[in-house]
């Protein structure tokens, strides 16, 4: 999902609808299916390898809702809230409780903090179109915790440590 949820699964959705409505119920089996009750991360062979960061199948039925490839469903938005509230998740628990992933708690941390806040963006607008304005809400509000890894005096994203302050060998150009 990491390589295919910005650019395959939305043409997906305009010139393969119906393929990409049954990777999404192929998505919901998984999450049904699953130990942890989470969307898939990284699918492989029908086994979840958790190698990426994110959980970017949010994204993909947000999009296939908002172009109603998929119906307006309450089980979409539940699993996708399960999902981003994992708290075995890599990093989740700090996500939530910090506002963003510490660099001492957890490695990629600023990636981490970006693409869990895009996500959190998409289940907001699911939430939106299912009229659960607390879960927009929630997701919205947490949706911007992209601010919180931003270090204004260098006007760079920049790894936190989970005191609060800013990593200090910080290469700008690497």
């Amino acid at each position: 999902l990491w390589d295919t949820y910005r650019a395959l699964h939305p043409l997906f959705n305009i010139v393969q609808p119906s393929r990409n409505r049954d990777m999404i119920k192929s998505m919901m089996a998984h999450y049904n299916q699953s130990v942890h009750k989470m969307l898939p991360i990284w699918s492989h062979y029908a086994n979840e390898n958790w190698c990426m960061i994110g959980y970017h199948s949010v994204a993909l039925i947000a999009d296939a809702m908002v172009k109603g490839v998929i119906e307006k469903n309450p089980e979409y938005l539940n699993a996708c809230v399960n999902t981003a509230n994992n708290k075995n998740y890599d990093g989740i628990p700090f996500y939530k409780e910090l506002g963003y992933v510490p660099e001492d708690k957890n490695s990629s941390s600023v990636s981490k903090t970006l693409e869990y806040a895009y996500d959190d963006w998409t289940i907001a607008q699911i939430a939106s179109m299912l009229s659960d304005k607390d879960t927009e809400l929630e997701f919205l509000k947490r949706s911007e915790n992209y601010k919180n890894v931003f270090d204004k005096n260098i006007n760079f994203m920049r790894p936190k440590f989970s005191d609060g302050s800013w990593k200090k060998d910080f290469n700008t150009l690497s």
